[in-house]
C-alpha cells in the first residue's frame, strides 16, 4: 500500500523532516553519535539511546534534544533510529501530541491506520495501567485502535532509568477486519514506527522502583521502518540507501553470479540473495564502526569489529565468489 510516491520520500527526506519538525518545536539537534563510545571504555558499542545520556537521566535541567543514533541492533548489524529527548521538561500529554502531529501531519500518514499501545501494569513490580498515557491517546486515536500491552516491551527496564512505554504501530494490510486482525498478523504488515518511553522511575540494586528527581521522554524511530512504509517497499534492503551498496556488491562478485533480485526463504535456492543482505548490511556497519577512534584488534569491542569484517569477506567469498585476497583483514 503506497502511502506517496517513492521517489518523494527518498530516506534523507524522512531523516531531514523529522528534525525539521522538532527544530521548530525548540529541541535542539545533536551531532550524530558515534558507535564506538569516546568516554566510556566499559561499554563496547552503543546499542541503545539510553547508553548516550545515562548520565544526564538524574539531572536537575530542562531542555529538548533531538539526534540521529547509528546502532547495533538484533534487526540489523546497523540500522539508525531518530529520536528525541525532553530533559525534565514536557511529560507525556505534549509527547504524545507531537509525536502523532509528526506521524499524521509532517509524514501525512493516514490516521485510520495508525494504531498505539500503552502500558498495561505489571503486579510483579506494583505497577499499575498507564491510564494517563491511554486517556491522551484518546484525544487522537479512535478506543478501538488503542490496546493494552500484550507483553513487558511496554515497560522499558533496559538499566537503573526505567519507565513505561507506548508504542505507535502502522498498518499495512489493507485489511478491514479490525484491531483483534492487526495485532495478530505476522506477516510484517503490522509495522512499529515509533516509540515513546516515559523515563520516571529508578531500579534499585533490589529491584524496587524509587521515583527519579525529574521525569524525562524517550521518542524513537527506526529510520529504515518509516522510509520502508513511503517507499512501499517488502524489504529493507529496497531502500534507496542500499542501491548503490548492492549495486556495488554485484560489480566485486564472481563470474555466473546475478544481480540482487531480492528473493527470500525458499525462492532464495543459491543463498545469493541472502549474501547480498549479509554484505550490504556489514558494509554499512562497517563503514561507521571503522570511523577515527576505533581500530580491530583481538579483545573486546575491537575483537567484534574484527569478526563481524571478518565474516563479512568470507562470506562474500564462499557464496558470491568475491576475491577474498583484495578484501581480506
Amino acid at each position: 500500500m503506497a502511502i506517496a510516491p517513492s521517489l518523494e520520500w527518498p530516506v534523507e527526506t524522512v531523516r531531514q523532516t523529522f528534525f525539521s519538525y522538532f527544530g521548530e518545536n525548540q529541541h535542539a539537534r545533536l551531532s550524530s553519535t558515534p558507535v564506538i563510545p569516546v568516554d566510556d571504555p566499559k561499554l563496547p558499542l552503543i546499542r541503545m539511546c539510553l547508553n548516550w545520556f545515562k548520565g544526564t537521566l538524574n539531572g536537575r535541567g530542562r531542555h529538548r534534544t533531538c539526534f540521529s543514533l547509528r546502532s547495533d541492533t538484533t534487526y540489523h548489524r546497523f540500522t539508525e533510529i531518530l529520536g528525541s529527548w525532553s530533559f525534565g521538561d514536557y511529560f507525556k500529554e505534549e509527547a504524545i501530541g507531537l509525536s502523532f502531529s509528526l506521524l499524521s501531519k509532517k509524514y501525512k500518514l493516514p490516521q485510520s491506520r495508525i494504531y498505539a499501545t500503552y502500558f498495561s501494569g505489571d503486579t510483579s513490580y506494583c505497577l499499575s495501567s498507564d491510564n494517563e498515557s491511554k486517556n491522551t491517546l484518546q484525544k487522537y486515536i479512535g478506543k478501538e485502535r488503542i490496546v493494552p500491552s500484550m507483553s513487558k516491551a511496554d515497560f522499558w527496564m533496559t538499566g537503573s532509568p526505567c519507565g513505561p512505554c507506548i508504542g505507535f504501530f502502522f498498518d499495512c494490510s489493507d485489511s478491514k477486519d479490525g484491531v483483534g486482525f492487526v495485532m495478530n498478523i505476522t506477516d510484517d504488515k503490522f509495522v512499529e514506527i515509533c516509540r515513546l518511553v516515559f523515563v520516571e522511575f529508578d531500579r534499585q540494586a533490589d529491584d524496587v522502583l524509587g521515583l527519579l528527581q525529574a521525569k524525562h521522554v524517550l521518542t524513537g524511530i527506526n529510520l529504515e521502518c518509516l522510509a520502508v512504509i513511503f517507499q512501499n517497499k517488502e524489504s529493507h534492503y529496497d531502500l534507496d540507501v542500499y542501491a548503490d551498496v548492492l549495486s556495488n556488491i554485484y560489480y566485486c562478485a564472481g563470474p555466473g553470479i546475478e544481480d540482487y533480485s531480492n528473493k527470500i526463504g525458499a525462492a532464495d535456492t543459491d543463498g545469493v540473495d541472502m549474501a547480498y543482505r549479509l554484505l550490504a548490511d556489514h558494509i554499512r556497519m562497517i563503514a561507521v564502526t571503522n570511523a577515527p577512534g576505533s581500530q580491530l584488534g583481538n579483545e573486546g569491542r575491537e575483537y567484534f569489529l574484527k569478526c563481524a569484517n571478518k565474516q563479512a569477506v568470507q562470506y562474500g567469498h564462499e557464496v558470491l565468489k568475491t576475491n577474498q585476497e583484495d578484501y581480506d583483514v
